[in-house]
């Protein structure tokens, strides 16, 4: 199998992640508290709802960007990668792009990448790296067409092998559609 790297930018670190979760709320409260610790944002982007790693990258760049210029839909970083990630301005519809309870995959987000972070958050998750993020099976690819509302039409002219492509331009399309 493909072993998978950790991805980092000068902005941010990204590495995939498997993590039992006993109680969301705790999770989140968790994590945050690791970001305060670190000064940095951390994420976790549920891997079933996104369309591999070009897909994350798209999310966490237009984020960082909006952050940057001021030009945020959402109260913190964190959430706005989300809505980025989900290609909406709705936080209501988020919530699926983030952690639930069970044991789930997840790109673990942390903006700018602090590596002590990453120690820290690594003691409780188990990172996974003999697994291709990027694949997209079919039962996956039809719940992203339902999540992201492709249409028939754009399938047909994108072909289904560019899915990850239409995701990523409905990131790319809510810095347009402010």
């Amino acid at each position: 199998m493909l072993k998978q790297e950790h991805i980092y930018s000068d902005e941010y670190l990204i590495i995939p992640v498997r993590v039992n979760v006993q109680d969301r709320k705790e999770l989140l409260d968790k994590v945050r508290k690791t970001g305060e610790e670190y000064d940095a944002a951390i994420v976790c982007l549920n891997r079933e709802m996104i369309a591999g790693f070009d897909h994350v990258r798209t999310a966490l760049e237009h984020a960082i960007r909006a952050w940057k210029e001021d030009q945020m839909i959402a109260r913190s970083l964190e959430v706005e990668v989300l809505l980025y990630a989900a290609g909406t301005r709705q936080t209501g519809l988020i919530g699926p792009f983030g952690p639930e309870n069970g044991t789930s995959d997840y790109y673990l987000c942390i903006i700018p990448p602090r590596p002590e972070a990453a120690a820290a958050l690594l003691e409780w998750m188990e990172e996974v790296n003999d697994e291709d993020w990027n694949e997209m099976p079919e039962n996956k690819a039809s719940r992203l067409i339902r999540a992201y509302n492709i249409t028939p039409e754009e399938l047909e002219v994108t072909g289904r092998d560019r899915l990850g492509d239409l995701i990523r331009e409905r990131s790319a399309l809510l810095a347009v559609n402010r």
